[in-house]
């Protein structure tokens, strides 16, 4: 069974956006790739370079309009990214599902972001260009807050039924493993750390009395 599954629009998700051109000029375009999103409020268009030629989102393919489920995990990602604005995509279409998040057949910017350290004026001339909201938020939490509060994205019993159980289950075991495992790292570390620290003034000998010639000698 795959573990992705096809849904019609629209469906909303997290992702980032980076803002280039003069000002009064500027555009959004992908972190990844310099094509200029269309502004007014217009649909971008998928494509997919693969060969055979297929129309976005494949299922054997990583085409399509990318964006996170709007989690907590996800939030703090899309907000921590340096250069480049998160926001909200509004997607339509075909969009495949998967556990984290889906690909999209096409979209737009729904809102965006301006967190307490961004371009307020930069990022009001690209919403007025956009035609979209600007979201003035704290921080990650308020950006998830924003999007539960209006229902956007979908929820995590939707995203199991129409996903995989199995890969979900699988998932959650490799995320469960990774902590494990970064725990057991840092515990070796501090082992090894407080081994050197004894090794270089072994604490075990401190106070110790010691009897010589002249009498008693005391270990500081």
């Amino acid at each position: 069974m795959s573990d992705t599954s096809l849904v019609p629009g629209p469906i909303y998700g997290l992702r980032t956006w980076r803002v280039s051109g003069a000002p009064g000029e500027e555009r959004l375009t992908g972190p990844h790739r310099t094509t200029p999103w269309p502004d007014g409020g217009a649909l971008l268009e998928a494509e997919c370079s693969a060969t055979p030629p297929h129309a976005p989102p494949g299922s054997n393919c990583s085409c399509g309009l990318h964006a996170w489920h709007p989690t907590r995990a996800a939030a703090r990602r899309v907000c921590g990214f340096r250069g480049e604005v998160p926001g909200i995509l509004e997607a339509s279409g075909a969009v495949e599902v998967h556990a984290a998040g889906f690909r999209a057949a096409r979209g737009r910017p729904h809102a965006l972001v301006l967190l307490p350290r961004g371009n307020a004026r930069r990022l009001e001339r690209v919403a007025e260009a956009y035609d979209l909201e600007l979201v003035r938020l704290d921080g990650p939490d308020a950006l998830l807050a924003y999007c539960r509060d209006r229902g956007l994205g979908l929820a995590d019993s939707v995203v199991a039924g129409l996903v995989d159980t199995e890969s979900l289950a699988s998932a959650r075991r490799d995320r469960r493993r990774r902590q494990v495992l970064t725990a057991a790292l840092v515990f070796v570390v501090v082992l090894a750390l407080a081994g050197i620290a004894a090794a270089v003034d072994p604490g075990a000998e401190h106070g110790k009395v010691l009897k010589g010639r002249t009498g008693e000698i005391r270990v500081p």
